[in-house]
């Protein structure tokens, strides 16, 4: 079947018409008249027609389709939807536009790139270089609104975010002034410090690449030191950036000095691990009228105060089967609470006897003692390391036996605000702080860093920073639903999540695929308003 147009008294007219054999030959007859082309198409009875027909032509349409139909890639949106979202919410966007009319000449579009900077790190952290020759390119252009700046325009953009560092901080930690400490229950603040890497041996430039202890294990490299404080839900609220050879006991005075311009001092209790605690720095948070709640070196004691820590006689226990001991005591004026445990003691003999392991097959492999020199977990196990062959230390591995499972901490904090198993609780809750390190140096992949001056380094931190801001957030609110997803999970899914360039008869439509499963479920508990199924139409040339 065909439709034909026969012309009659000056007008045009539309038929169906059959094609059909008779005899061998060619025949036609006319199946249905249409009327009228022109009455057909002003009152849209043509339009309507040819809709109707499709539905039972699915074939053709799509051959129809496939001449005027392209589609030559697709763009990331579902990540850099929620984090532009995040950075609505708290204040990031307002905040750096604020900043950008200070500078009323810039041409450099400075909030763009650092939002581009941002997105970054939840889509697939890497260097500004990548970031600009590939991943820019690659994110939905409703998102960035303009193509990659040049490589420079990260770096200028790096800079002027560093001069602001005091108003992005402030946002960042005070919430921009909004924050109250009594109903956000900033009492408590929880420190810690760890290193990042750079894949470079030069210590040559600036002060903060330096050679030192590695938490990482990477004495290869140079690196620097963060020390970062958090509050209760894991949310950053100030950080310090330290030479990479300062010792930690060095950090705690510089972060006493940032707590003091932000916060009532005297409200606030600081939780820190025993890298700490020493004389001077225990002196430096009574002095600053700070509490504190600080793991102690039990060791480091007199040799009477560790005869007492031993003595388990003296302590209760907290439990019915005893697999939990407590007692409390004094050390130089502070609340000195000991524990003992039966998970800690299995621990720690696990370890020691993981050490031991090691240490025995390099002593029979004929390791010299300068192979143990700056092995401290070995040497504790080692006699005859100051002149002639190492061996095992068999009164060392003995007293070591003796210490399983005891544990300390120190307080400033009276027993009528927070008794015993209260203070080794907040101890506890140094796990904030550390799943803080493991979400900075993890998904978000602050390290290795690619940058040599300490202006660049101090940037580039502050930017990982606040792309953990955004996520502490969201993990915040992803523990209060009581959700078996999380944000890890969330952002996977949204990085399935693309924008699609359809183009057909000189339109461009950018379409989403389907967004359903954890994608959906985490756009929930957000509270966040998924993007719309068609995100624009445009002419295109």
């Amino acid at each position: 079947m065909f439709v034909r147009q026969t012309i009659a008294r000056g007008h045009t007219y539309l038929q169906i018409v059959q094609s059909y054999r008779e005899n061998g030959k060619p025949r036609q007859k006319v199946v249905c008249s249409l009327g009228r082309m022109d009455a057909l198409q002003a009152t849209g009875q043509m339009d309507d027609l040819v809709a109707s027909l499709a539905k039972y032509a699915t074939k053709q349409t799509w051959l129809d389709l496939r001449k005027d139909l392209s589609i030559e890639r697709v763009y990331r949106l579902g990540a850099a939807h929620v984090v532009c979202r995040m950075m609505e919410r708290l204040g990031l966007s307002a905040m750096f536009e604020r900043l950008t009319a200070k500078h009323p000449r810039m041409r450099l579009p400075w909030t763009t790139i650092l939002t581009g900077m941002m997105v970054s790190r939840f889509i697939r952290p890497c260097s500004k270089r990548r970031l600009n020759l590939e991943q820019w390119e690659q994110i939905y252009p409703g998102i960035l609104e303009m193509k990659s700046p040049p490589l420079e325009g990260f770096y200028r953009s790096m800079d002027v975010l560093w001069k602001h560092r005091d108003d992005v901080e402030s946002v960042l930690f005070d919430r921009g002034g909004r924050r109250d400490l009594f109903n956000q229950n900033l009492d408590v603040v929880f420190f810690d410090l760890t290193t990042l890497y750079f894949e470079s041996v030069n210590d040559e430039d600036g002060v903060l690449r330096r050679f030192g202890y590695s938490k990482e294990h990477r004495n290869d490299c140079t690196q620097v030191i963060l020390g970062l404080l958090v509050d209760r839900d894991g949310v950053p609220v100030g950080y310090q950036l330290f030479s990479g050879n300062t010792s930690e006991p060095k950090s705690l005075p510089t972060i006493l000095e940032n707590l003091k311009k932000r916060y009532p001092i005297e409200k606030v209790i600081l939780v820190a691990d025993r890298g700490l605690v020493t004389q001077k720095n225990v002196g430096e948070l009574k002095k600053a009228g700070m509490d504190f709640v600080l793991g102690m070196k039990l060791w480091t004691m007199s040799q009477s105060e560790q005869e007492s820590v031993l003595d388990k006689s003296t302590y209760q226990a907290l439990d019915k089967k005893g697999d939990v001991l407590i007692r409390e005591t004094t050390h130089e004026g502070d609340r000195l609470v000991l524990t003992w445990s039966r998970t800690r003691a299995e621990r720690d003999v696990h370890l020691r006897e993981k050490v031991l392991e090691r240490l025995e097959n390099q002593l029979t492999a004929g390791a010299t003692a300068k192979r143990f020199v700056t092995h401290k977990g070995y040497r504790q196990y080692l006699k005859g390391l100051d002149g002639g062959v190492p061996s095992l230390n068999e009164s060392a591995v003995l007293e070591s036996q003796k210490r399983d499972g005891f544990f300390g901490v120190l307080t400033s904090v009276p027993a009528e605000r927070m008794s015993g198993s209260d203070v080794f609780a907040r101890y506890h809750d140094l796990w904030h702080v550390e799943d803080a390190f493991g979400e900075i140096k993890g998904p978000l992949e602050t390290r290795p860093m690619f940058h040599w001056v300490d202006q660049r380094i101090q940037s580039h931190t502050l930017l990982c920073l606040l792309s953990y801001y955004v996520e502490s957030v969201m993990i915040r609110e992803f523990r209060k639903a009581d959700t078996n997803l999380t944000v890890g999970r969330w952002f996977r899914a949204l990085n399935e999540i693309y924008a699609v360039p359809v183009d057909i008869q000189g339109s461009r439509a950018w379409v989403r695929n389907e967004i359903q499963g954890d994608a959906m479920e985490g756009y929930r508990i957000m509270g966040i308003r998924p993007p719309d199924r068609i995100l624009k139409i445009e002419k295109t040339k």
